[in-house]
């Protein structure tokens, strides 16, 4: 499958979306700093709801470092169509499907090469 560009608009609204996509996953990582390493003190204190708390605590620190890197990956796609990579596999170089773009925008891999990247990782 040879390489497809992008138009000019298509990496526009790519852009749009990485930007509209970053904002949100900042704003869930500040939410969920404060809820993971927020103000603890009372926590000291001994309390029936310890192990509720504990769980709380390192869900959300689970969830913030799946975020974290969605948010690593993101920047990665904003560079990326800035030097004019982006919409193209890391992995065999074909053309990313515009439907995988369109609800992964910051992928970075077709499917095939993200199944085999995945299976490697086991």
């Amino acid at each position: 499958m040879a390489k497809k560009q992008l138009s000019p608009k298509e990496l526009e609204d790519y852009e749009a979306r990485l930007k509209h996509l970053l904002g949100a996953l900042s704003g869930d990582i500040d939410k969920l700093e404060q809820e993971a390493l927020g103000d603890r003190t009372s926590s000291l204190e001994a309390s029936a709801d310890g192990g509720t708390d504990s769980y709380f605590q390192e869900f959300s620190l689970e969830l913030l470092e799946r975020d974290e890197s969605t948010v690593r990956e993101v920047v990665a796609a904003l560079e990326r169509i800035r030097s004019g990579s982006y919409g193209a596999c890391e992995g065999c170089s074909n053309a990313i499907p515009k439907e995988r773009l369109k609800l992964v925008p910051h992928a970075r891999n077709c499917i095939e090469c993200q199944r085999k990247e995945e299976q490697a990782s086991l």
